[in-house]
């Protein structure tokens, strides 16, 4: 497992920090900044946005799919997964591990989860999320 840490605010003295552990079969398709996200110095907000209208809004039409608006690109929680795991997820390094395995025999077994925690030492579990949930957002 790959785990890292990274302050991302400071108010005051209470430091909040990301906290990611991923397993090391995904260390090929992660970001080289992905532990920004969240932060002050995070720049992928417009690329998230693009991916997220390229993956979804412009792939469904919104009378033929209401189901999948409904239940996916209206439903705010959804998004917010998606542009997480657009934040840390690099798009041309996953096209390629795709290619590399057609098959993956554990896909609950590569895993990402990310926790938020605080000066305090308090962890809170933010996502946590695997192969299979970052195939379907792109």
């Amino acid at each position: 497992m790959i785990e890292s840490k990274h302050e991302i605010s400071n108010e005051n003295g209470y430091i909040r920090y990301n906290n990611f552990v991923i397993n090391e079969g995904l260390k090929d398709i992660i970001a080289d900044d992905y532990y920004l996200y969240g932060s002050k110095e995070f720049t992928k907000a417009k690329s998230c946005e693009e991916l997220y209208k390229k993956n979804f809004y412009d792939k469904y039409d919104k009378d033929a799919n209401q189901l999948v608006y409904s239940k996916y690109i209206n439903n705010e929680n959804f998004r917010d997964k998606a542009y997480f795991i657009y934040s840390i997820i690099d798009y041309e390094k996953y096209k390629e591990f795709v290619e590399k395995n057609e098959t993956i025999d554990n896909p609950n077994e590569l895993t990402i989860t990310y926790n938020i925690l605080d000066s305090d030492n308090t962890k809170v579990l933010i996502y946590n999320i695997n192969i299979v949930d970052i195939s379907f957002v792109f």
